[in-house]
């Protein structure tokens, strides 16, 4: 995570889109949004701004205003962190996320997700990103079925392990816990 002084608030994203054109417009964004900034104001953090692209055109990064402005912001020094619903906020693409990812990574911005959970501030939190997005590349259908992309990815992580007794329960409780 960014090196944020103690006494400095960290300022704080959301960003979101519309993902599909089957989805009432504006839908996914109301839900994205309320649920997001009403979870990051009961744990006491302010959101600086609120980046969202309400039409389904995601399939070109720079087709997306809002998620353009967001990186120029990030360039900027004004963002922090940035926060979103799910990966697929940011795109279905794999390579698309690993460059906005490397993005945020070169500016020092964390990137948090609500619903799937990693931290790659560790290369063991690295490598289940790096597997999730495997996941997103070659397994796009099994990716939007009930199960997170962040779980199955971990389960594929431990697919190879011997787990005796309570092991696999031990080892899914060291997944982090860092979600908005």
């Amino acid at each position: 995570m960014k090196k944020i002084n103690q006494s400095q608030e960290p300022k704080i994203a959301i960003y979101t889109r519309n993902t599909s054109i089957e989805q009432p417009v504006g839908h996914r964004l109301h839900r994205d949004i309320h649920v997001l900034k009403d979870r990051c104001e009961r744990n006491g953090y302010k959101i600086q701004r609120i980046y969202s692209d309400g039409d389904c055109s995601g399939k070109d990064l720079i087709d997306r205003l809002s998620l353009i402005e967001l990186m120029l912001n990030v360039a900027s020094g004004k963002i922090d962190m940035v926060i979103v619903w799910d990966l697929f906020s940011l795109s279905s693409s794999a390579e698309d996320i690993l460059t906005i990812k490397t993005f945020f990574d070169f500016y020092n911005v964390e990137l948090l997700s609500a619903t799937e959970q990693f931290d790659t501030s560790t290369s063991e939190g690295e490598l289940h990103f790096q597997q999730m997005m495997s996941l997103l590349e070659y397994e796009p259908l099994a990716c939007k079925q009930d199960i997170s992309l962040s779980s199955l990815a971990h389960l594929i992580m431990t697919e190879g392990e011997s787990m005796k007794g309570g092991e696999w329960n031990a080892g899914a409780s060291h997944e982090s816990n860092r979600t908005a």
